[in-house]
C-alpha cells in the first residue's frame, strides 16, 4: 500500500488486497539467547518478529479460505483481542508487515475505530452489489472525508479525498486519468497524468501555491522510454531542461544517459547555455549567454569526444 494514501484513497477503486477482522488465538515471538549475560531475541529465518493464529471475525476485501489463519507479522499482537488486518493474498497463511502493520489496529469502542469498520463496509456493499449514485463519506466527527460517484460498482468521473480536518488531500479524475495531490496546507504537490505512451509527472513548490518545481514528461519507445526534464528555480522561473534515455531490463530501468537538448538559465529566467547530449556526450556547437542575454561563447564539440574548437 501506498503510505500517503488515506483510507479512501485505498479504499474507492476496490483495488485494496485482503482486509478482514480476526481475534488473536496464539502469538509466538522469536527465540531469545543469552550473549554476555544480555538477553538477545534471536533474528527469525524470515525476518518477520511475530507468528499468530488468528480466529476470521468478518472478510471484506479479498479470499480467505479457512476460519482458522496464520499471520506472520512484525508486531506483537494480543491473544484475545480482535484486529482489522490489511495484507495481501489470499488462503491461510498471510503476511504482515511495513505497511500492513502501519494500517493493522486493533478494533475497540473508539469512535475512530468503529467509524473506520463502517467505512469498510460502505465500501464493500457498494462493491459486492454493484451500486450506483453519488456517495459522500464522513469519519467520526462528521467531516467529508471523500465524496464522488460509482456505477454499477465502478468510480466514475471526478472523486475528491480530504484530510480530517476537511482540506482537501487528492482529486483523481478517472475520465482524464490524471491524479492531484495535496499538502495538509492545502497546497497542491504532485500531479500526474499516465498513459499507454505518455506520461507527465509535476511537482510543485512548497512554499508557494501552484507554482511549478519540476515536471517530467516520459515518451514510451520500444526499448523503455525518453525523459524529458524541465526544473524551475524558488521564483518559478526554468532552470534547466533536459532529456535522458531509460532502458527497461530485467528487474527494472537503466538509463543510457543524457541525450537531447539541453539548457540552464540564470534565475532571473535567461537563458545561460543551450547545447546537445548524445549518450552523455556533449556533440556540436554549444552556445554560452551572459545574464543580461548577450551572446558570451561557444563551443563545438563536434563527433563528442572533448572540446575540440572555440569561436
Amino acid at each position: 500500500m501506498d503510505d500517503n494514501r488515506t483510507l479512501t484513497e485505498l479504499l474507492f477503486k476496490g483495488q485494496t488486497g485482503t482486509i478482514f477482522s480476526c481475534k488473536i488465538l496464539t502469538m509466538t515471538t522469536p527465540k531469545s539467547t543469552t550473549i554476555n549475560g544480555l538477553t538477545v531475541e534471536m533474528e527469525s529465518e524470515d525476518g518477520i518478529d511475530g507468528t499468530a493464529t488468528a480466529e476470521i471475525v468478518q472478510v471484506y476485501f479479498g479470499k480467505i479460505d479457512t476460519k482458522i489463519i496464520t499471520l506472520k507479522t512484525g508486531s506483537f499482537l494480543t491473544i484475545g483481542k480482535t484486529y482489522l488486518i490489511y495484507t495481501s493474498g489470499n488462503g491461510k497463511l498471510f503476511w504482515c508487515g511495513g505497511n500492513c502493520d502501519k494500517w493493522t489496529k486493533k478494533i475497540t469502542d473508539n469512535p475512530d475505530s468503529t467509524y473506520e469498520v463502517k467505512l469498510i463496509k460502505q465500501f464493500c456493499d457498494i462493491f459486492t452489489n454493484k451500486k450506483t449514485g453519488k456517495y459522500s463519506f464522513t469519519n467520526s466527527k462528521g467531516v467529508v472525508i471523500a465524496e464522488g460517484q460509482y456505477k454499477e460498482g465502478e468510480p466514475i468521473k471526478v472523486w475528491k479525498h480530504y484530510y480530517d480536518s476537511g482540506i482537501i488531500k487528492a482529486v483523481y479524475d478517472l475520465k482524464n486519468n490524471i491524479i492531484s495531490q495535496y499538502s495538509a496546507k492545502g497546497f497542491i504537490k504532485e500531479k500526474t497524468n499516465i498513459d499507454k505512451k505518455v506520461s507527465i509527472y509535476e511537482q510543485y513548490s512548497a512554499k508557494v501555491n501552484g507554482q511549478l518545481k519540476r515536471k517530467d514528461i516520459e515518451t514510451k519507445n520500444d526499448t523503455g522510454f525518453i525523459d524529458m526534464t524541465y526544473e524551475h528555480f524558488d521564483n518559478g522561473n526554468l532552470q534547466k531542461v533536459s532529456s535522458q534515455i531509460i532502458i527497461n531490463v530485467k528487474n527494472g530501468v537503466t538509463t543510457a544517459g543524457l541525450t537531447g537538448i539541453y539548457e540552464e538559465y540564470y534565475e532571473n529566467g535567461t537563458l545561460y547555455l543551450k547545447g546537445q547530449y548524445d549518450h552523455n556526450k556533449k556533440v556540436g556547437i554549444w552556445n554560452w549567454y551572459k545574464e543580461d542575454g548577450k551572446f558570451d561563447k561557444e563551443f563545438d564539440y563536434k563527433d563528442g569526444t572533448n572540446e575540440q574548437s572555440k569561436k
